[in-house]
């Protein structure tokens, strides 16, 4: 049995065919809008956890006796094998 053969909206290269190009330009606006508005509010939501977090204030929190003027200092904790 002899099959057609396959039919690509590519051409040599990976270029673009006129008729992919006919077939995407009504859909081109309005992905170019919805990418934007999804990048807009991916941006929204990082500025506004950053906000958020910037201003929150720890200084009511008491710290426990022994933790008062120690430094945090990880290089000199032993490891565990």
């Amino acid at each position: 049995m002899i099959f057609p053969k396959p039919t690509s909206y590519y051409e040599q290269g990976f270029k673009r065919s006129p008729a992919l190009e006919r077939a995407t330009a009504p859909f081109r606006v309005r992905n170019a809008l919805t990418g934007a508005g999804i990048v807009v509010f991916c941006v929204s939501v990082y500025a506004y956890s950053i906000m958020a977090v910037r201003q929150d204030d720890f200084s009511d929190i008491k710290l426990p006796s022994h933790m008062i003027g120690q430094k945090k200092d990880d290089d000199n904790t032993p490891k565990s094998a």
